[in-house]
Order: structure tokens, then sequence, then C-alpha cells
């Protein structure tokens, strides 16, 4: 099995490799090449990694390269997780929406408009690398907004993408410890977009346990989560605090720390730890960093598709008839039964109307966003922000997206 990371300078990146300790021996042999344009970062990591590797005896053949083109040929598996910008790009998306009174944040809203714009055409271009060189291979994409990077990729090249996030094996672990089982008895019937998403009903060992789950999850839930839970009766996803609770979390937004400068430090610190010679295992400072669970949902993924297992994991990909309400090529997130190359949708149905018109007009947002990015439209640019439940506006649209343009200066595709 040949693994290639792309953005595998990331501090994030140990976490990642603390998941294939796991599965090296169920493979005949293992290869995981990090790619990234920092090389400094890139050193760091690596060695760092090198020594993680040798404490747990794994046998993985780790190499490293600035060179995308050399490193694809062979590869089964390409890891996308890439951030266009950096965090100096992150802290924008989550500043300049609040000077016009909209949230800033770095998936949602205009601060996700502002990082698929910058996002798009990269990853665009790397898949027409992936074509040419390893056409066979999975693209896993975390890469954020990842159900936009993941439309983009399954309409407009012909990798195979595959969208993940951490938040539904987040779900998955905590209705786990709400029942008291593993988590591979739980099943959640859970739809809806990446970072837009409800879990409906859920499932212990076959068992609908969903009214007395939600009534426990309360006693563990936000104040915000406890009233859509008792309005909706279904469990949100985290980020639907910001379309629910708009102008509660606007203002808190602007007068607690950005995050993307919290990460920036947590980086720092991280990558300093890194080059200690003596430290061979993951420190405790990473957890800091976010993105928990992060390796087990990729490398269960992974272990799906190449065949060691089989099973329901919740993904981001085409659409295919699951949910009745939604074009058929959009992308979205659900329960699917992996079986190697073979792909069994839950069958969601018609989306509850309750939550109907939020998921469709966000999807319409998410089409033309890409339709923007790829054509260099600013028609469809500032109709895709007006679309946004979160603004709504054509005029402060227009005003919006020209600051955005001005700040993305040589990150943004040009728009005509």
């Amino acid at each position: 099995m040949k693994v290639v990371v792309i953005g595998g300078g990331s501090t994030y990146t140990p976490e990642l490799i603390e998941g294939f300790f796991d599965i090296w021996d169920k493979v005949d042999s293992l290869e995981i090449v990090l790619m990234d344009i920092d090389e400094n970062r890139l050193n760091i990591v690596y060695e760092f990694l090198k020594r993680m590797i040798h404490k747990v005896k794994a046998k993985i053949d780790l190499k490293k390269s600035t060179d995308l083109d050399k490193i694809l040929p062979g590869a089964d598996f390409i890891i996308n997780q890439i951030r266009v910008g950096g965090n100096k790009a992150r802290l924008l998306d989550e500043t300049i929406p609040l000077e016009f009174n909209l949230l800033g944040q770095e998936t949602t809203g205009p601060g996700g408009f502002a990082n698929a714009l910058r996002t798009i055409p990269v990853v665009y271009n790397i898949a027409k690398k992936v074509e040419n060189y390893a056409p066979n291979s999975y693209f896993i994409n975390f890469t954020n907004p990842s159900g936009i990077i993941t439309e983009m990729l399954l309409n407009y090249t012909k990798v195979k993408a595959i969208g993940l996030c951490n938040v539904p094996i987040n779900f998955q672990k905590f209705f786990a410890d709400l029942a008291e089982v593993d988590m591979k008895e739980v099943f959640l019937d859970y739809f809806g977009l990446n970072h837009l998403s409800f879990v409906r009903r859920i499932f212990v060992r076959g068992e609908d346990r969903t009214s007395e789950l939600l009534e426990k999850a309360k006693e563990k839930a936000s104040d915000s989560e406890k009233k859509i839970i008792d309005y909706l009766k279904m469990f949100p996803n985290y980020y639907l605090r910001y379309y629910y609770f708009r102008e509660e979390m606007v203002e808190e937004l602007k007068h607690k720390p950005k995050r993307a400068e919290e990460v920036m430090k947590v980086e720092e610190d991280l990558l300093k730890l890194y080059q200690d010679p003596n430290l061979d295992t993951k420190p405790m400072e990473l957890s800091k960093r976010g993105g928990a669970l992060y390796s087990k949902a990729a490398v269960n993924l992974i272990s799906h598709l190449y065949g060691l297992q089989e099973g329901f994991q919740i993904i981001n990909v085409r659409n295919d008839g699951s949910i009745l309400d939604l074009p058929q090529d959009s992308v979205v997130e659900i329960p699917v039964y992996v079986q190697k190359d073979r792909f069994h949708r839950y069958v969601i149905g018609g989306l509850p109307i309750e939550v109907r018109g939020l998921i469709q007009a966000v999807k319409v947002y998410e089409r033309l966003t890409i339709e923007a990015a790829m054509e260099g439209s600013y028609k469809k640019a500032l109709l895709a922000l007006s679309q946004h439940p979160l603004i709504s506006s054509l005029s402060l649209s227009e005003k919006l997206l020209n600051k955005l343009i001005e700040v993305n200066k040589g990150l943004f595709p040009e728009l005509k």
C-alpha cells in the first residue's frame, strides 16, 4: 500500500500517522510519502515521525518530497490536507466578515466562501496531476470546506474523490459513550452536507434508542444545542449554532480570541517540540490543534477501500439518489457501506421539512461558489454570497465580495 499525504508538513500529520500503526502489519508493505511545499516544516515533521515509527517498531517506509509529480506514480491513496494561504488567510476569513457584522468562520458563511475560492483552483490542479500519474488511486479530501472541494473534484475531474470530516466519527463516539458500548455498535441515521448535518435516529446494536440518548445528550449539550434538540428532535452538527443563533454568534466572535491566532501559536509550539531529538511519541499539546479522531476516520476509510474490512462510515459522496430533495450530482454527507470498490449509500429519502429549506439554500450557495471559482465569474461569486442564509443580501454581498477580493489578492482566481 502506498499513501501520499499532500500537506504532509502539517503539525497534525503525527496524529494521522499514528492511525497507520493499527494497520501496517495487515498489509504486505506500507509506504507513506509526505509532500509539502514548505520544506522546513516538512523536514521537521518527517524526522519526528521517523522517531515515532521507530518507537513502536512499525514497518513503515516513510519518505518525503516537495515534488508531487515525482511521488504520485503507484499511489493507492492520496490524502489531501492542505490549507491555501495558511492560517494567515484563515485569520482574514475570521475577521473580515465581522467588519460587515457577519459571521467570521473558516468553513461556514463568507469565511468558508473565501477559503473555497482560494482552495478550489489549487486542488483542481493537484487533481489533474493525479489523473495523469495515479488515475486508479482514491483521493481522500480533508481540506476545508470539504464538501465543496469534494463536489468540485467529482464534477470537474476524473479522480475517485471522497470527502472526509472528523465530526461524524466524533458523533458516533459521543453516542457510544452515552450508551456505554463500543463505537462499532452504534449506527447513526445521519444526513445533510458537510458542517450542516443532523442525527435523526440513533441505533445501538440495531435497537432504536433515539429518545433516550437525545435526553442524555442534552445533559452534556450547550444551551443552543439543547434548544435545537427540543425544537427539531434531532441532534445538530456543532456548526448549526452559526445558523440558528446567528446574531449571538456574531457578537461572541467579535469579542473572543480568533481561532487562527490560537492555532498559529499552537503550531509554533508544536514545531519546537517536534525538533526535540528525544521526543518519539505524540505530545499532549497536539490535542489543542483540534481534529479529534482524525486518524481513526482516515485509516477506517482506507481499510474499507483496501478490503481489510467493510462497514458503514459517514463520508462525503455524490448523492446518487440518497437524498431526494438535492441534485443527484451534488455531494452529501451520509452513511455509506463501503465494501472495497463498492459503495452502498444509506437512503435518506426526503429531507425533513423543518430543515429542508436551509440545506437546499446552502447547497445552491455551494454550487454557485464552485462555478464562480471554476469559471472565474464575479457574477456567480456575488450570487453565491447573496444566496447564503447567513448573508441574504445582494448589496451587502457586493461590498463584502469586493473586500474579500482585495485582501485575498494573489490567492483568489481572477473574477470577471
